[in-house]
């Protein structure tokens, strides 16, 4: 979408919209502000609305394969799953602990709404699932909270897809009731 005056738009890391008032470049623009203030910021910063306060913008399909290719190396390699890795007293061989909560995968949580916390979370069980995959790694622990139950919900919904995989309630002792097991059969 091409960016005009008069656009509506969001910031992607403030709780702030606006309208663009001026463009000094190709990526570049002057925002007048919810807050009163004009601020110059590039067009990453900020996502174009419509009148309805939907999202209104297009993807460029080679920049997003490129980001996706990128990406994808980064899971795919062997140091993916290495932080999660762990070895205990209690347990023979490498189990994988993913922590699902929100403030180990992103910098500022609270900048998300709902249904955003929830994708991330859910696109990093996926890709860590791939890389596991990859590595030929039985076991993994994710440890997604308590809470509402929502992400405990989906994280099921998602794995009970594929034949390959058993789960269950991770280890009452270690855990609570916070964490699910999943076991890949090779």
């Amino acid at each position: 979408m091409k960016i005009e005056i008069g656009h509506k738009v969001k910031f992607t890391n403030e709780d702030l919209e606006g309208e663009i008032i001026s463009i000094i470049s190709e990526d570049k623009v002057v925002v007048s502000c919810s807050d009163g203030f004009d601020q110059t910021v590039n067009l990453t910063e900020i996502i174009i609305v419509g009148e309805d306060n939907q999202l209104n913008y297009s993807v460029s399909q080679t920049k997003l394969s490129a980001k996706i290719a990128s990406n994808l190396k980064d899971v795919g390699s062997s140091k993916f799953l290495n932080r999660y890795t762990n070895t205990n007293k209690y347990q023979l061989g490498r189990v994988v602990e993913i922590d699902l909560h929100l403030e180990e995968l992103v910098e500022f949580p609270s900048k998300l709404d709902d249904w955003q916390k929830l994708h991330t979370q859910m696109q990093h069980v996926k890709n860590c699932l791939g890389a596991a995959t990859a590595k030929k790694v039985k076991r993994l622990v994710f440890i997604h909270g308590v809470g509402t139950g929502v992400l405990k919900t989906e994280l099921y919904n998602y794995l009970s897809r594929f034949e390959n995989l058993d789960f269950k309630v991770g280890d009452f002792n270690e855990y609570g009731t916070g964490a699910t097991e999943v076991t890949i059969n090779y």
